[in-house]
């Protein structure tokens, strides 16, 4: 909110991307009753364009001129700032939006979509350097708990049961701030099968304009049963019966969505990582238990998942792993400084041997500034390897 407020001095566009429900449109309006306290109520214009009574936006952009003409006619007051929420439902919206940008019709125009690939056309042409874009994700571990009056490592100590149980939660549950709101434990699994079903259908399906709609969703349901598996294209494509070029094109839609994360095996030449392995995680826990029994079947898949979906909250982050003889579960990079983390629930004396090989592999490949193993709960030092718990978030966070 405050990078937002800071934002909002200057005439740039706003845009807010990331999955639907994660909070975009909640952001836009607390903006909104900040700018109330300055500003006409009236002066200030938010647009649902999902909702079906604007259906003819979405393949006229030039409808938009007449709804905010009819809100001025109503108002008897100029809009001023602009609210074009979920824009991707209309087609060419970007030609609208440099119109009144070039024009100055407004002050500020503020936009939300659901699919990164929002600002990969021509949007990104034609408004080179006059918008910011942020993404926004599903609470983090840290927000989940601030929102339950645990501030710092002081009351971690102190409210330790707590924590694990917040954590259990975020492990079963996911992040998506509605289903934090709501503690009936069916009501949440209708509620991620609702919002499966909304992003598949909205945000893949229909934007994309996918045909075989069954064999997407046999795909998704395959890999929310195998998340964190390595694969290659080739090996993925003969487990679904498929080619290479239709799972690749599958793949691009759902991290498009941002239903998945796509992870590439680590590598120093970039030619080289498009080559390899790679491996998929789901953007949150919670869309991943509402898709597949099989994931709710392994602590530590929920771990690796969760760990996942925190790195990929990082700004700046940039998230792989690594396999050579053994297997490095991420290597994290941020600026110069490069993190190996491997993710077990209970480190024993049964794993111990492996979890700390993935270190001496990957190290042989770059130079690690530091060696993490994320557990459940415990804490640790093995030589220059942290084992710290998961809860601990900002001990190990760049």
């Amino acid at each position: 909110m405050q990078q937002l407020l800071q934002k909002c001095k200057t005439r740039h566009i706003q845009v807010l991307t990331g999955i639907r429900r994660c909070g975009k449109s909640s952001l836009f309006r607390l903006l909104i009753n900040e700018l109330l306290k300055t500003n006409p109520p009236k002066s200030i214009l938010f647009i649902n364009l999902d909702d079906p009574v604007f259906f003819e936006t979405w393949t006229n952009p030039a409808f938009l001129y007449n709804i905010v003409e009819t809100a001025e006619k109503i108002t008897g007051v100029n809009v001023r700032y602009l609210f074009l929420d979920e824009v991707q439902s209309v087609a060419g919206w970007e030609k609208y939006v440099k119109s009144v940008y070039d024009s100055s019709v407004f002050k500020k125009i503020f936009v939300t979509g659901s699919n990164s690939s929002l600002l990969q056309n021509d949007f990104s042409t034609l408004l080179s350097g006059r918008y910011f874009c942020d993404t926004v994700y599903p609470l983090s571990f840290r927000e989940v708990l601030n929102i339950n009056n645990i501030k710092d490592s002081y009351d971690k100590a102190r409210k330790k049961a707590k924590v694990l149980s917040l954590l259990d939660e975020c492990l079963e549950w996911g992040t998506f701030p509605e289903i934090w709101q709501i503690k009936n434990n069916s009501i949440r699994l209708e509620l991620l099968k609702n919002y499966f079903e909304s992003i598949v259908m909205r945000d893949c399906v229909t934007y994309h304009k996918i045909t075989d709609i069954a064999t997407f969703k046999r795909l998704l349901l395959f890999i929310m049963s195998n998340l964190g598996s390595s694969f290659s294209y080739k090996s993925l494509a003969k487990a679904m019966a498929s080619n290479e070029n239709t799972v690749k094109k599958y793949l691009y839609i759902l991290s498009d969505s941002y239903i998945i994360g796509d992870v590439l095996n680590f590598s120093n030449s970039q030619k080289e990582t498009l080559r390899n392995l790679h491996k998929l995680y789901s953007i949150d826990n919670g869309i991943a238990k509402a898709l597949s029994y099989k994931f709710a079947e392994s602590k530590g898949k929920f771990l690796e998942n969760f760990v996942f979906s925190e790195l990929n909250k990082i700004p700046q982050g940039e998230i792989s792993f690594c396999v050579n003889s053994n297997e490095c579960d991420f290597v994290f990079k941020k600026g110069k400084e490069i993190c190996g983390i491997q993710v077990c629930y209970e480190l024993n004396t049964e794993n111990r041997d492996r979890e700390l090989a993935g270190f001496t592999a990957l190290g042989k490949s770059v130079k690690l500034n530091r060696r993490v193993i994320l557990t459940y709960n415990q804490s640790e030092k093995i030589g220059d390897v942290e084992i710290l718990p998961a809860w601990g978030w900002e001990n190990y966070a760049f």
